[in-house]
């Protein structure tokens, strides 16, 4: 029987909305792992019909997300590149700039003469000579900047300097050089997002970095490279009276922004530790930190804590958390007991750690008894309406929970598990040792709360699916 063939799109759905379609379509090919090849997508619409590439030559929004090599014999013809922007009239600019050796000046001349147009960059860099030769300023629409230099050499980035003073509105910068980054300063009134990876700097010159940067609302650190911890001396702490979120990530060496940030406003504190050397040197630095913190709302510890005191400390002094995650070595045997777990117990008088949590992820060696799990999750699924803390906000139930690296439970513990997850909201993931593992949850949305937000959303998706299978069939 035949099949008819969908209806071309442009002929029934508004102009914009196929644009908005194709520009998702775009985006989710590109993002986030990003090649140069992909930078063709809009053109392998066009192979579609006449229709088509009418309709793409016309839609500036698909040709301004930019990929692209420029070292030498990789980039393409000049005319492309030209074709390319003019297509893109007057559109803000996402660009990808790989800069490789012996880069290609003609093409960088050509990107570079848009600058004003810039407003996401990213320049993969590893040859620094053509900035002496190319203008790099007037990027007056610049909002985010990521610099990835290489790591083993240290790199000299001073001749960036054009580009971050001639960027009044950049506030968002990523910084992925062994580089000094001391070109952050020069704007560091207007960033609001700094994301660092950075290779053997002193702890030092990051926490220079940061009190040069007094509006910050979220911070993201990584340090890379092992050497001997050294603990700082005391020092006048950095106030941030913007920050919301604040990562740090491998060396122990970032236990120094724990003693040296104040925050009243973060709410969101993540910390990772790769190598751990047995000692809870953090835990003090943390503490004096969360001193500063009244308003934090998430916590996530990774190989951070070495002892089921140092978790209690952290559940008793932290009673606003809704999202707690913690996870251990694999040789921290007994890292958490019974005694976690009975904390977070609601008891008979309402008393009970932490009411507000919503979330729960405990990693590593769990050594409870099922039935201790189970009670402390039943306890939590429904809270009295009377039980107030401190601040006089309500108790809340807890909706999601994940147990890795827990002893098998018995089956009729996960029966019971899962009749709690069948008559509530909750969702709950259990990984026990033996790398087997249970997933239960259930949808909280009653059907007829669905209509008429989800009706648009499958309306949506069926769009798309439309979408992609007229674009496969007519390849």
């Amino acid at each position: 029987m035949y099949e008819k063939q969908p209806t071309d799109p442009l002929k029934v759905l508004p102009p914009e909305l196929v644009e908005y379609i194709f520009h998702l379509w775009l985006l989710d090919s590109i993002y986030p792992h990003t090649k140069s090849s992909h930078s063709q997508l809009p053109v392998s619409l066009c192979l579609v019909s006449k229709s088509w590439r009418d309709f793409i030559y016309a839609s500036p929004l698909l040709w301004a997300h930019i990929i692209i090599e420029v070292s030498q014999g990789a980039a393409p013809t000049l005319h492309a590149l030209r074709a390319w922007l003019e297509r893109s009239q007057s559109a803000p600019l996402f660009l990808d700039i790989l800069i490789g050796e012996k880069p290609d000046r003609d093409a960088l001349r050509v990107l570079l003469a848009e600058s004003s147009r810039f407003y996401h960059l990213t320049l993969g860099i590893f040859d620094l000579s053509w900035c002496n030769d190319i203008p790099t300023q007037d990027f007056t629409q610049l909002r985010k900047l990521t610099v990835h230099t290489e790591f083993q050499i240290p790199t000299r980035i001073g001749e960036l300097s054009a580009v971050f003073s001639s960027a009044p509105r950049l506030c968002h910068v990523n910084w992925c050089s062994s580089g000094d980054p001391e070109l952050v300063k020069v704007i560091g009134h207007q960033l609001h997002f700094l994301e660092f990876t950075v290779t053997h700097l002193p702890v030092t010159r990051l926490l220079e970095v940061l009190a040069a940067c007094p509006n910050l609302c979220s911070v993201v650190v990584t340090l890379q490279g092992e050497h001997e911890y050294t603990p700082l001396p005391p020092r006048e702490r950095i106030l941030l009276p913007e920050l919301r979120s604040l990562s740090l990530y491998e060396n122990r060496d970032l236990t120094g922004v724990l003693w040296s940030v104040q925050a009243p406003l973060l709410s969101r504190l993540e910390v990772h530790w790769r190598h751990p050397n047995g000692h809870e040197c953090g835990l003090d630095a943390l503490q004096s930190l969360l001193a500063y913190c009244p308003n934090l709302e998430e916590i996530t510890l990774g190989k951070f804590i070495l002892t089921e005191d140092g978790l209690i400390s952290i559940i008793i002094n932290n009673q606003n958390l809704l999202v707690l995650t913690v996870t251990a070595e694999w040789w921290q045997t007994s890292f958490i007991t019974h005694r976690t777990f009975e904390l977070l117990t609601r008891q008979a008088h309402g008393i009970y750690a932490l009411p507000h949590l919503e979330r729960l992820e405990l990693g590593g060696a769990l050594h409870v008894a099922d039935e201790v799990i189970l009670r402390m999750i039943e306890s939590r699924m429904s809270p009295p309406d009377d039980v107030e803390d401190s601040s006089r906000s309500r108790a809340r139930s807890l909706k999601s929970i994940c147990l890795d690296g827990c002893k098998p439970m018995a089956e009729e513990s996960i029966s019971r598990l899962k009749s709690i997850c069948a008559k509530s909201s909750l969702k709950a993931e259990v990984k026990f040792a033996t790398c087997t593992q249970i997933s239960v949850s259930k949808s909280t949305i009653p059907t007829q709360a669905r209509t008429p937000y989800f009706s648009f959303f499958f309306s949506l998706r069926a769009v798309v699916l439309w979408f992609r299978k007229l674009l496969s069939g007519q390849r």
